[in-house]
């Protein structure tokens, strides 16, 4: 019987102006016929039982019917709309629902009646957890957009005061997890500085652990994670008042990491193969990744990390596909400390290397003792401008304030800044702190100095801002 593949279904999106593929199953030499619009494709289903076949691009629009035709089966989509499609990805802070976010109530007014349309890849965490539900498209509104990643929503709503176009986004992010949980496993097998650091390290001492003496493990895990989550809910209860943070401080963390082995969705690669890999297939406006706090214990292969993981997606979705990063927040991290500065050091070195990747800075949105604070809305709309000035309005204001150059002369150092002309900078010479003024863009520091850095913590406590009201990117500088 003749089929279409996991994701075409009423209320879908597709990309504009770029070919629109289409795939699926069938009987070998069916004849397929597929229409949408006033375009119209034909093929032929493969000895394999596959098919595949190409329409032109097409322009946006709305509430149109793609149909698939076979030798006695017929398929009706509709509602598909032609527009913009997102990629929402990483670990937790991306997956942070709206319904658990501080602006929940006016966020969700706000997308009713917009043409944003969604869908969440499950997930599945191994193969035959039970999680495997066919993907599945929705319109956003009021009332179903409590699951939705609060930092897409908000980034849509601020894109939609750029553009008219209908704009869609997949969510594929998993909390807790790994860039290397994203990339193919023989990617980083091959690779021998990801294999040391993150394919071996894991497995190690693994090789002979049954799938019963995994299951207990595991078992074990659920149990204490119960334990806590009981904790919170009596902590809650009696402390209504107080902030999740609060919380966080008192009771301490969520019990992590959980057991290791072949279930486990925190193993290198297995989300890649479980998650992503169900909607690679599909053109994309853009990638949105949010993610790095897994990532700190190796802070130091970070960088190279995060630059494999954009090469492999982009030899699959396309060579030119940007990708737009969240700059990690501020956060007292007591386990790894003063390893998120080179993390977000990472990242912006990744936007400096690469073509068509950008970086938003969020230092001043953390949560000192919460990794996932509940306020998003800065951080959604400041993406969504980003992605506006890219995209749609060149001429937006939403320009960060940066180290440029920095130059040494006979009597001080000077470091020239753009996209800021006034104010005062906090800065760490030679482990002593300066209150450095900025004129003209230019500050200097006196005398001689080895490093100077501004904001080289896990949780800053002094930041500048310009006068667009955006936080100046971190750096970290050695002076020979």
């Amino acid at each position: 019987m003749l089929k279409i593949a996991d994701g075409f279904c009423d209320h879908m999106l597709l990309q504009r102006q770029q070919p629109i593929l289409v795939w699926g199953t069938g009987e070998p030499g069916e004849s397929v016929t597929v229409q949408l619009a006033n375009q119209v494709g034909k093929t032929m289903v493969d000895a394999t039982g596959s098919w595949t076949l190409s329409l032109p691009q097409m322009e946006a629009g709305r509430q149109l019917t793609l149909t698939l035709f076979g030798a006695d089966t017929t398929i009706q989509i509709d509602d598909v709309a032609i527009g913009d499609l997102y990629l929402a990805a990483g670990q937790s802070n991306m997956e942070f629902a709206l319904g658990n976010e501080d602006h929940y109530e006016q966020a969700r007014k706000a997308a009713d009646g917009k043409d944003f349309r969604w869908m969440g890849v499950p997930q599945v965490e191994y193969e035959g957890d039970g999680r495997d539900e066919p993907l599945a498209w929705r319109v956003l509104n009021a009332q179903n957009v409590q699951d939705v990643s609060a930092v897409a929503l908000y980034a849509l709503l601020e894109i939609a005061t750029h553009t008219d176009v209908p704009l869609g986004v997949i969510g594929c992010y998993k909390g807790g997890t790994s860039a290397s949980c994203w990339i193919r496993k023989q990617t980083l097998m091959e690779d021998p500085e990801l294999r040391q650091a993150f394919y071996e390290p894991y497995w190690d001492g693994l090789e002979t652990q049954s799938e019963a003496e995994e299951d207990a493990c595991r078992a074990a895990y659920q149990n204490k994670l119960e334990t806590y989550q009981r904790a919170v809910a009596d902590y809650q209860r009696a402390y209504p008042e107080r902030s999740l943070s609060q919380l966080k401080h008192e009771l301490g963390h969520t019990p992590w990491p959980g057991p290791k082995g072949k279930k486990d969705f925190g193993r290198p690669g297995g989300l890649r193969d479980t998650m992503l890999r169900r909607v690679l297939n599909r053109p994309f406006k853009a990638v949105w990744w949010y993610q790095g706090e897994e990532d700190a214990k190796s802070a130091w292969q970070y960088e190279h990390l995060l630059g494999t993981l954009i090469d492999e997606w982009r030899h699959t979705l396309g060579a030119n596909v940007p990708f737009f990063l969240v700059q990690l927040p501020g956060y007292k991290e007591e386990t790894y400390v003063e390893t998120w500065p080179i993390l977000r050091q990472a990242q912006a070195m990744q936007a400096l290397a690469k073509p068509n990747v950008d970086l938003i800075c969020t230092l001043d949105q953390g949560d000192s003792y919460n990794i996932h604070p509940t306020n998003k809305q800065v951080v959604g709309t400041r993406l969504g401008q980003l992605v506006s000035r890219v995209f749609y309005d060149p001429a937006l204001r939403a320009l960060y304030p940066k180290l440029r150059l920095w130059r040494h002369g006979e009597e001080n150092v000077e470091l020239v800044f753009e996209n800021i002309d006034q104010g005062s900078i906090r800065l760490c010479v030679d482990d002593q702190t300066i209150e450095a003024p900025i004129r003209e863009g230019i500050a200097r520091v006196a005398g001689k100095a080895h490093t100077i850095s501004y904001a080289w913590q896990n949780d800053p406590e002094s930041l500048t801002w310009n006068a667009l009201g955006l936080p100046m990117f971190p750096f970290q500088i050695e002076i020979e």
